[in-house]
């Protein structure tokens, strides 16, 4: 055997029947919103969807209303995500149970929040985007439709000129 000891076990908490976890959530934010509705999740993995935080949040209570931006272009979430529930105790539950928590592996921070979550449909989206740019012009011109019409109507006279007329 090595000459080299053996590292020691971490050791065991105090007091085993506590649950940590709502020790914690007691100390501060329950105290300060005891009405909050809304929680807001930091620290989300690009692979989590709306479905997922339905599904794991909704075990406190009713979720009411979901916010997740996403990024246009690549459709993936910003890592952050708002919820309201139905009641508060629920909000409370949530937060005490899941701050701290992993989901698809990141360590998640949950926090009550007084805000409300914005409800966005996919039309109100819409409306919000720019109007269409045109494509970019290269060389000071454009090379789209004009160039082909005039190699067109070019050709058509080449062709036209070239037929021996009969009569």
């Amino acid at each position: 055997m090595s000459e080299r000891g053996r590292s020691t076990s971490p050791r065991p908490l105090q007091n085993v029947n506590t649950d940590v976890d709502m020790d914690l959530a007691k100390d501060g934010a329950e105290k300060e919103m005891p009405d909050a509705k809304v929680i807001i999740v930091n620290n989300l993995t690009r692979n989590v969807v709306e479905t997922h935080l339905r599904t794991v949040f909704g075990f406190y209570g009713e979720i009411v209303k979901l916010d997740l931006p996403l990024f246009a272009k690549s459709g993936q979430n910003r890592g952050k995500a708002a919820l309201e529930f139905s009641n508060p105790s629920g909000a409370h539950t949530a937060v005490s149970h899941m701050n701290g928590g992993q989901l698809d592996g990141s360590i998640l921070k949950v926090e009550l929040s007084e805000l409300p979550v914005r409800s966005r449909s996919p039309r109100s989206r819409s409306s919000r985007s720019r109007s269409p740019r045109p494509p970019p012009r290269r060389n000071g011109r454009d090379r789209g439709r004009k160039r082909s019409f005039s190699r067109l109507s070019y050709s058509f006279q080449i062709t036209s000129q070239q037929i021996p007329q009969e009569g």
